[in-house]
């Protein structure tokens, strides 16, 4: 699957979801958009790359219009290690 089929890309240089797409997607969805593994999401949240949402205690999604920016190779600006949402995320086992 091309990256045009995951953003939604209809030519027109203008990004969009496509229409099977979230606007938060799970940690596996996320390293499957990027081309990573799981465990590289959870270093780039951990390195303040990334900033999950987390919609219940423990269930964390990752915004997928950042997600999106990074593959089309936007900066990645990080931010200094931080305290609360994703600073004590372990990685999975």
């Amino acid at each position: 699957m091309s990256s045009a089929d995951l953003w939604g890309d209809d030519g027109s240089g203008i990004h969009h979801l496509g229409t099977d797409e979230r606007l938060l997607v799970t940690q596996k969805r996320a390293a499957e958009l990027l081309s990573v593994n799981r465990v590289t999401i959870w270093r780039m949240t951990r390195d303040c790359l990334l900033h999950p949402v987390e919609i219940l205690p423990g269930m964390w999604r990752y915004p997928s219009t950042r997600l999106r920016d990074l593959r089309n190779g936007a900066p990645a600006a990080a931010a200094p290690p931080r305290e609360g949402v994703g600073a004590g995320l372990e990685p999975f086992k």
